[in-house]
């Protein structure tokens, strides 16, 4: 029984099963949606990237934040791995969604950080705050509003918070 809003799951026949009240999501095309969310975010000055730019962001203004992009951690990197799972968890705590990614360098590529020189500098962590255009009741709704793209990334989010481990989106280029 699939109690999420968005399935992508295979059955005993091998056909993709949806949920009767909800659409398919096709998780093929969350790496375009996300590159999407970011560059309208970025030409909206709505993006910030980088994990301390992230946690100094969500320490003055979590509640104006609307989303996470969260680059899985290198092996060996245990500081940095320790103040993703920091992050993580206050994003969890503050109901922000938390998107993982497959690769920090794809992440600062999509967000625009990267250096011409290349050697694999990367993002660890973007964070996409609202839409002020948009308007926001506070007394109908306690999440920030979002577009369309976004909602469908948040819708995601939502569908996928019991997969263990956490689904990893693949990054186009």
């Amino acid at each position: 029984m699939c109690m999420s809003k968005l399935c992508n799951r295979a059955g005993s026949d091998g056909e993709d099963t949806v949920c009767e009240d909800s659409p398919k999501m096709n998780r093929n095309r969350l790496g375009r949606i996300i590159r999407t969310v970011l560059a309208e975010a970025r030409k909206d000055s709505r993006l910030i990237c980088g994990l301390l730019p992230a946690i100094a962001c969500l320490d003055k203004a979590a509640d104006e934040t609307i989303m996470c992009l969260l680059a899985e951690s290198r092996p060996g990197d245990s500081s940095a791995h320790l103040q993703t799972v920091l992050l993580q968890a206050f994003c969890y705590e503050n109901y922000i969604p938390v998107i993982k990614v497959d690769s920090s360098e794809k992440l600062a590529e999509l967000c625009g950080t990267t250096s011409d020189g290349g050697g694999g500098v990367g993002c660890q962590c973007a964070i996409i705050t609202r839409d002020l255009t948009i308007p926001w009741n506070e007394d109908d709704n306690y999440s920030p509003p979002m577009n369309d793209v976004e909602q469908s990334l948040a819708d995601f989010y939502e569908a996928t918070l019991e997969e263990y481990p956490s689904p990893v989106v693949k990054l186009p280029r």
